[in-house]
């Protein structure tokens, strides 16, 4: 699998049901792909199919996998590495990261919107801004609350060589780019190189980058 899926901008729609009494809303989807391995993720070849699961959507990044049978539910938190909503919104599963990875990953939980292509991993995490209602009907109707949320939130680089998750600040950011000179040049000279819409905008041009440049070596 050499796509890349970088949704960073885009909206889910769902049908929802909210629940206004504990700040959760709780949504369904078709199908759910669980994936034990990365090799199972490249080769597009899932470990289980969960048919019609129920998300419980915690925060805009922290979702569960309920209305599931106990055996099933186990596998999907216990074992899973990633799962995937149909066959582009990818979530990893935090247990996962934290039992293989050092660094910033601490305070997520349950599972985060993921990224990859055969070349890169990330994830995309923030703490919430402004949950509840308001926000919970902005996700759904596609409003100004929730692309906000979006361009405010960080990104994290999930690096195999040292088993370390590392969030993409500005420096990191511009290490980073130091491969190609042209982007980073541009990057240091934005006078608001250091917001995370501009980082996440020079990231995602990074990532294309080595996505078409054959030096780069595939992750495995």
């Amino acid at each position: 699998m050499k796509r890349t899926f970088l949704l960073l901008m885009s909206i889910l729609v769902w049908t929802a049901i909210v629940s206004a009494q504990n700040q959760e809303y709780r949504l369904r989807h078709d199908s759910l792909y669980v994936y034990t391995s990365w090799e199972q993720m490249f080769d597009n070849d899932p470990y289980m199919l969960v048919v019609n699961p129920e998300i419980t959507a915690n925060t805009e990044f922290n979702v569960e996998f309920d209305g599931i049978k106990k055996d099933l539910r186990k596998t999907i938190n216990d074992e899973s590495v990633a799962v995937a909503l149909g066959d582009t919104v990818w979530y990893i599963n935090t247990k996962w990261l934290k039992n293989n990875f050092k660094g910033e990953c601490k305070q997520m939980k349950n599972f985060v919107p993921l990224y990859f292509s055969a070349k890169i991993a990330f994830m995309q995490w923030g703490k919430p801004l402004n949950f509840g209602q308001q926000f919970l009907q902005s996700l759904i109707e596609e409003g100004y609350e929730y692309n906000e949320v979006v361009t405010r939130a960080d990104l994290y680089l999930i690096n195999f060589e040292n088993n370390l998750v590392e969030k993409i600040n500005s420096d990191k950011l511009s290490d980073m780019l130091s491969i190609y000179r042209d982007l980073q040049r541009r990057y240091d000279s934005m006078g608001d190189y250091k917001e995370s819409y501009m980082i996440a905008n020079f990231f995602l041009q990074y990532v294309q980058r080595i996505n078409e440049d054959p030096n780069i070596p595939y992750l495995f």
